[in-house]
This record gives structure tokens, C-alpha cells and sequence, in this order.
């Protein structure tokens, strides 16, 4: 048997709980900003966090940049990155959902590898062949430091990976390096509660597909299975509750810590194809990651049941369920059962059709997801027609 490591995410702090907000102006001049170019949330544009945000760094604020599109476009990055550079930051904060954090990490990267073009971008993205050739480029010198302040459970904002689309061909590229980790995050529940109550149950489900993908990974390890089973506890305990009443702040903060827990599974073992799948989804139609994973991740999990029996007991036991009478087969049921339970009651999209997709573009998607580094985790190897079949059966 081989030697296993497991990695720790390179941040230096995590401030989490009612108030912790408070504390921004501190992180940032922990981490040496001093001009800070900040990527919001369209949403939070002019309101109350924005003015808060003025109200404790006055003028460290170099630029805010509030355009960020959706499954961030390589332009949206070069608008970004030109604003930093015109305003010479030496700091990133992120606040809002995914996209403004990977935005963020995306900026800082175009900083350092001076990308000014949209093709710039090609020498850095991470390439993957079927079923487990990658190539990722290293990330030379230093890096501005990255704060970020999650309004979803996205929970892009504890790892160094980020997702840009090629605005020519839709694809989703991932880019990685341990330099893009945001340095400090802060997770605090009122800068999340006007996050609507249908985005914050959508982005729930893809912490909970990170924490069961992460279980029934083929790399799978016991430190990364307990932490997410804890996710799946906090998370299916808390989710339902914190969507409908935003002011509950102590289900809200139970959200975000499982979002956290969830994401070491990410970042240490891998995903699988929930996520290959859901990448190029979510780029070809527009659609929330979490909707993807509402719409794939049940169907996965029954793909790759046959050898993951063991692990869906797991999955079953975090989500409530008692599982010592049930024979494999049943408690694998349970678990499957239990998540299409919890998207149902969450009332997001278990379709694509339903989500917006066509059933056109599913052969195109199918070629992209066998280019997606997230399939290696797969617990059962996997060929495009197996791909192909997945979609069609969740269209």
C-alpha cells in the first residue's frame, strides 16, 4: 500500500459566526493590503454590505468591480483584471457567490502570468486526458492575497481552484494553484441573508455533492470521510431551515461550517463526475452549479453504486438515516433516496430540461466532460456513451 498525504489548504485564518464580518478590515491588513480591488456580487452592488464595506476600509477600497457574468468569462476577467492594474491593488477580496471568488483568483493569476488577452489564458489552464494525464502549469513568483467573504455555499472560497469559460467555445476551464487560496475567509450570516432563499438551497446541494462525492471518491481516505460526513450532517440538519428563514443566523453559520468540511474532500481526493458533468452543464446553459448537482448527483451515485456499496452506507448513516437493519443494497437506496429526498424538499431542478438545457447540445457537453480533470475520481471508469447516457436520462 502507498503512502497517502493528506493537504491542508494554504489559509491563514477562517473567522466564522455571527459578526465576523467585523473583523475585515483586520484580515485584510493582516494578509498586507493596503489597496484593495474588491469583486462583489452584482446583487450586493449599492446596498448594505457594499456600504459596510465602505464603512470599515474607507479608503484601502482601490476599485470595486461588480460585472462578473456567471461561470466567469475570460472578458469579464480581463475587465477585472484591468480595473487592478489601473489602480495598482495589491489586494483582492471577493464577496458574494463562486463567481465573484473565482473571479477574484482568476484576477490574481492574470496579475502574476501578466494575461491581457483572451487567449493568454491557454498556457494556464489545467489539461487532463482520460483517464488520469494532467497537466498543470506551474504559478511562478508571488501572488496578491486573496480575502474572501462567501454569500453562498458554493464553497470556492477554501480552494486554489477556479473555473473560467472560453467565451468562443463555452468550455469551462479549471486553473489551480496553491498561490490562488484565498488567505483569509470570513463566514458571516448576514452577509448572507439576502442571498434569495432558491440560490442558497441550489448552492447547498453542491457542498453536499462536494462532501458525497468526495466519500465515494476512488481515492477516498478516512480524514476526508469523516469531514464529510460532518458536512452531510450540518448540512441535511440545516439546509431546509436556513433557506426559508435567512434570519436564522445559527442555521446559516451550521451551513457554511459544513460547506467548509465539505470541501476537503475537493481538495484532497477529488470529485468525481457529478462535478465533470455539472461543469460543462453549467457553462452550455447558463445554469447555478448547484442546480447541476441537484440534476446529477443522485443519477451518479446510482452509476457507480456497484463499487461504492460501503461508502454509501456512509453517505445514508450522515444523512440521518439508521442503517443497522438495512442490508448494503438497502442502505445504498437510502442514500440515494435521501438526496433526491432533500433536492425535492429544497424545490430545485432535478431536470435539465427543466433548468433550460437542450437536448442538441448534449453530445457537445459529453465530449467537453471527458476533458474535465473531476471524472478521474470516479469510482467506475467511464467512456463518453456512458456520459451521453447520463444526460439523456436526467434531460
Amino acid at each position: 500500500m502507498s503512502p497517502t498525504s493528506f493537504l491542508v489548504p494554504p489559509v491563514d485564518t477562517v473567522t466564522y459566526g455571527a459578526g465576523a464580518f467585523d473583523e475585515i478590515s483586520s484580515r485584510v491588513a493582516g494578509v498586507g493590503g493596503s489597496r484593495v480591488m474588491v469583486i462583489l456580487s452584482g446583487s450586493l452592488a449599492g446596498g448594505p454590505v457594499e456600504e459596510a464595506l465602505h464603512a470599515r476600509l474607507g479608503p484601502a477600497i482601490a476599485g470595486v468591480y461588480a460585472r462578473t457574468r456567471q461561470h466567469v468569462p475570460r472578458s469579464s476577467v480581463l475587465e477585472a483584471t484591468e480595473m487592478a492594474r489601473d489602480n495598482r491593488a495589491d489586494c483582492v477580496l471577493s464577496v458574494g457567490g463562486g463567481t465573484p471568488i473565482d473571479c477574484a483568483k482568476a484576477v490574481a493569476l492574470a496579475l502574476r502570468a501578466d494575461i491581457r488577452r483572451p487567449e493568454d489564458f491557454d498556457h494556464h489552464r489545467v489539461r487532463f486526458t482520460y483517464p488520469s494525464t494532467y497537466e498543470v502549469p506551474p504559478l511562478e513568483g508571488d501572488v496578491v492575497p486573496h480575502v474572501a467573504v462567501p454569500t453562498t455555499l458554493s464553497g470556492g472560497e477554501h480552494t486554489g481552484l477556479c473555473g473560467v469559460t472560453d467565451d468562443a467555445t463555452r468550455a469551462k476551464d479549471a486553473y489551480t494553484s496553491p498561490k490562488l487560496q484565498p488567505r483569509a475567509v470570513i463566514l458571516d450570516p448576514w452577509v448572507s441573508a439576502g442571498t434569495p432563499g432558491w440560490l442558497w438551497a441550489a448552492s447547498g446541494m453542491r457542498a453536499v455533492d462536494h462532501a458525497v462525492e468526495g466519500i465515494l471518491s476512488a481515492r477516498h481516505m478516512p480524514m476526508t470521510d469523516a469531514l464529510g460526513a460532518g458536512a452531510l450532517r450540518l448540512l441535511s440538519e440545516n439546509l431546509e431551515t436556513s433557506s426559508t428563514d435567512p434570519g436564522d443566523e445559527q442555521a446559516r453559520t451550521a451551513c457554511l461550517l459544513g460547506t467548509w468540511l465539505s470541501i476537503f474532500g475537493l481538495t484532497n481526493v477529488g470529485v468525481g463526475l457529478s462535478h465533470g458533468i455539472g461543469h460543462q452543464l453549467a457553462a452550455e446553459f447558463d445554469m447555478i452549479h448547484g442546480v447541476t448537482s441537484a440534476i446529477m448527483l443522485p443519477s451518479v451515485m446510482e452509476f457507480t453504486r456497484a463499487r461504492t456499496l460501503p461508502r454509501l452506507r456512509l453517505v445514508a448513516e450522515a444523512m440521518g438515516v439508521d442503517t443497522r437493519d438495512l442490508s448494503a443494497d438497502a442502505a445504498a437506496d437510502a442514500a440515494i433516496g435521501a438526496v433526491r429526498d432533500l433536492v425535492t424538499r429544497l424545490g430545485v431542478p432535478d431536470r435539465i430540461s427543466a433548468a433550460g438545457g437542450r437536448r442538441e447540445a448534449l453530445p457537445g457537453i459529453a465530449d467537453h466532460v471527458m476533458g474535465d480533470a473531476a471524472v478521474a475520481a470516479s469510482p467506475r471508469p467511464v467512456t463518453r456513451a456512458d456520459i451521453l447516457a447520463l444526460l439523456d436520462a436526467a434531460f
